[in-house]
């Protein structure tokens, strides 16, 4: 099993979403508007500096599922130009 954590700019919520149900994964851990910086998408701080937020997403899924999450990701990516979003790929070692 995979841990595909998702790290996306707020504007981004549709896409990412329908990335997920794409890829076949109904369940996951959402926080929003957290707060970044990324070298692509630059700060997201919800500040009147930074008024941009981010969100995240934690998905525990099989392989295969964490395959087709993160290539919808490159996908999207390809899609975007100053809105940002990244997975990252973990091994998940147990779930209890």
């Amino acid at each position: 099993m995979k841990m595909v954590f998702i790290a996306y700019d707020e504007a981004n919520e549709g896409q990412v979403m329908g990335v997920l149900r794409d890829a076949g994964a109904a369940n996951y851990t959402r926080w929003t508007e957290v707060q970044g910086k990324g070298t692509s998408s630059g700060p997201h701080l919800g500040t009147a500096v930074w008024p941009k937020r981010n969100h995240a997403l934690l998905v525990a899924v099989e392989d295969a599922q964490a395959a087709r999450i993160t290539e919808g990701v490159r996908r999207l990516r390809d899609t975007l130009t100053l809105k940002g979003v990244k997975a990252f790929v973990l091994p998940l070692e147990e779930v209890t």
